[in-house]
């Protein structure tokens, strides 16, 4: 009888009444022996509590008990298993046996069920990630849309307000020059007042300007001489340093990458600009510009300068918009924000680094 049910396509095993295995098949073999030589029998006579991580007893009992709900589970120590359910399951029958008052039991493992539920399991938690997935790429696209329009309300808003920006810089200019003698004193430092404040406001929209087109323009790559760039920046900003004696020294020769060269020569000024902007007041301004690298992964241009410097534990957020490290300075706090934009979107790594009174150093790395 026994080996009627061993034809079974399923791990199948018969048992006495006190778990000791008679006869088994090989995929019972294959399945929870895997170390043993499939037909040649080596589990019989072993008790399965063997197999399992429980002892003799308890395995008994399960057995018993399965006997009459016609179902059990065993923590077997090899064969199929899932999260969800890390003990096996078991079919349980009763075996007629030809010795008589010999009691039987047949334990039938349906792998394939296992299996199936496993793959359910798994596809269930594919299809949750896919709905997961496709909220989180539906969230990214509403805030690309979001900051898009951002971006381009910041570019319209700053370029609209350049016009009367200019008529007002431009009235309040003809006003000092042709009325301010005959003002009073006081009236006098309000029109100061009022021509500082108009400098801020064309500054910052100017920045702005910069900032919406670091992040929204198209970049148009060229092949470039780092040494050339750096020496276009040099000059746009000859009449800034001789008004406030400045010197840059640039060191290397240089190498030869691809970016958009308005973007890049954006980069550079701001920079520099920086490094004027916040020079030291006791000692004249010393800028070094160094260009290193013998590899591509190894390219770099530091800017470093002898100016008022910055606490170090600030390098991370004084590369953020509107971060501003001397707020007794006059700054919007936008250009830095601008130059780690540009790079980001050049696939490039802009540091900052600085000791409070001594200087700072921006470093753009292209590798």
């Amino acid at each position: 009888m026994g080996r009627a049910y061993l034809a079974s396509p399923y791990a199948s095993l018969i048992l006495d009444w006190n778990g000791r295995i008679l006869v088994c098949n090989r995929r019972a073999e294959r399945s929870f022996a895997p170390g043993s030589q499939p037909g040649c029998g080596a589990l019989n006579g072993t008790c399965i509590s063997k197999l399992t991580t429980l002892e003799t007893k308890r395995v008994v009992e399960r057995l018993r008990d399965g006997t009459a709900k016609g179902a059990m589970t065993l923590p077997m120590t090899a064969g199929i298993r899932t999260a969800a359910s890390p003990e096996t399951e078991f079919r349980v029958s009763l075996l007629r046996s030809d010795a008589q008052g010999e009691r039987l039991i047949l334990l039938t493992h349906d792998q394939l069920r296992v299996t199936a539920d496993s793959l359910r399991q798994m596809n269930e938690f594919r299809g949750k990630l896919n709905s997961e997935l496709h909220g989180v790429k539906h969230a990214n696209l509403k805030l690309q849309e979001t900051l898009l329009s951002m971006e381009a309300f910041a570019h319209a808003a700053s370029h609209d307000l350049r016009t009367p920006i200019s008529t007002l810089a431009g009235s309040l200019h003809y006003f000092w020059e042709h009325y301010a003698d005959d003002l009073p004193e006081t009236a006098r430092e309000f029109l100061q007042h009022m021509t500082r404040a108009t400098r801020q406001m064309d500054r910052l929209t100017t920045e702005l300007l910069d900032h919406s087109v670091s992040t929204s323009a198209r970049i148009n790559v060229q092949e470039i001489a780092a040494r050339d760039a750096v020496s276009e920046a040099c000059t746009s900003l000859t009449q800034e340093l001789q008004a406030c004696s400045g010197n840059i020294r640039v060191n290397g020769d240089g190498f030869r990458l691809h970016a958009d060269p308005t973007l890049l020569h954006l980069v550079l000024i701001n920079l520099l600009s920086n490094a004027i902007k916040y020079r030291h007041p006791d000692r004249p301004l010393q800028i070094t510009i160094d260009l290193s690298g013998a590899r591509q992964d190894q390219w770099k241009i530091s800017v470093a300068d002898n100016g008022t410097g910055f606490d170090p534990q600030d390098r991370h957020m004084i590369l953020q918009p509107f971060h501003r490290a001397h707020r007794e300075i006059e700054g919007s706090g936008i250009g830095l924000s601008t130059c780690a934009e540009i790079c980001r979107r050049h696939n490039w790594l802009l540091t900052a680094d600085a000791e409070p009174g001594k200087g700072a150093v921006f470093t753009i790395s292209f590798g």
